[in-house]
């Protein structure tokens, strides 16, 4: 991601480790969410602009595997996550929100960036959550660059209790 145009304060973008977001749950808990899968859509109308077609959905699992690394991470996002599949929508609603307020309240694997002329910033978005912080209400315009690499299915991989055994 790449900032274009800033405001003069305000604006920085949190990203969190899913990674570390995975490994707090109990392992009890880790073990439910195996399985679940979530439907995703882009944002809805592009914040009021015109909207030029209806947005892609697609299912992926809530606990993914990174395929170089082995990992298993959270694999949420409040912005395009829409809920659970096979779930009602206030149970989703439930377990997302928690799994995001989880998340969010992780300051010890998060990273905040103040950008500034020049920033760029690279990250693993199989194992990353980011967000930015709408902190200003001067009318500035904050516009960044981003490219995403799209050919790559998120995969999961069984339940391995790594804290009993």
């Amino acid at each position: 991601m790449y900032i274009l145009d800033l405001p003069e304060s305000g604006g920085d973008t949190i990203f969190a480790d899913q990674v570390q977001a995975y490994k707090r749950l109990s392992p009890s808990f880790q073990e439910r969410l195996h399985g679940l899968k979530a439907q995703y859509a882009g944002p809805d109308g592009g914040r009021g602009g015109i909207c030029r077609r209806e947005p892609v959905v697609v299912e992926h699992p809530i606990v993914r595997t990174h395929p170089v690394t082995g990992d298993k991470a959270l694999y949420i996002t409040k912005g395009s996550c829409k809920g659970i599949v096979g779930w009602k929508k206030e149970e989703s609603d439930m377990l997302l929100g928690f799994l995001n307020n989880h998340t969010a309240g992780g300051q010890d694997f998060q990273v905040r960036v103040k950008w500034k002329k020049g920033t760029v910033v690279v990250w693993d978005n199989r194992v990353t959550a980011h967000s930015s912080i709408l902190d200003w209400e001067t009318g500035e315009r904050r516009h960044l660059a981003r490219i995403t690499p799209q050919a790559e299915k998120p995969i999961e991989t069984p339940f391995v209790d790594m804290g009993r055994g």
